[in-house]
């Protein structure tokens, strides 16, 4: 039986995306929002099998980050790019999504 409520944490993951883009990029916090979660949104379905794979037993803790970490390069900024941040600000910030990402899911695993 599942324990893990993914909705509640793919919620936290979109108020820490919101939180990230006001620390670090204050000047494009909407585009950073806005583009944070369009990204989370494109994995949801991922985070989710992933997550309950995790869960079962399945997969390794380090599985999941790999899995997580394999989808970045094919995610876009497209509303950061276009506000015209730097691309090694938007890779940043993109990092640290994924970064959000990983810590805030396999911390939930014991």
């Amino acid at each position: 039986m599942p324990t893990i409520d993914f909705t509640s944490a793919f919620n936290t993951l979109k108020t820490g995306v919101i939180n990230l883009a006001e620390s670090e990029l204050k000047n494009y916090v909407a585009q950073a929002s806005k583009d944070g979660q369009a990204m989370l949104d494109t994995m949801k379905n991922d985070l989710q099998t992933w997550t309950q794979q995790l869960e079962a037993g399945q997969i390794t803790k380090d599985d999941f980050a790999f899995n997580v970490l394999a989808e970045k390069d094919s995610l876009e900024m497209a509303a950061l790019e276009q506000a015209g941040l730097a691309e090694i600000q938007v890779d940043q910030f993109k990092a640290d999504v994924i970064n959000l990402i990983t810590t805030t899911i396999t911390a939930l695993i014991p």
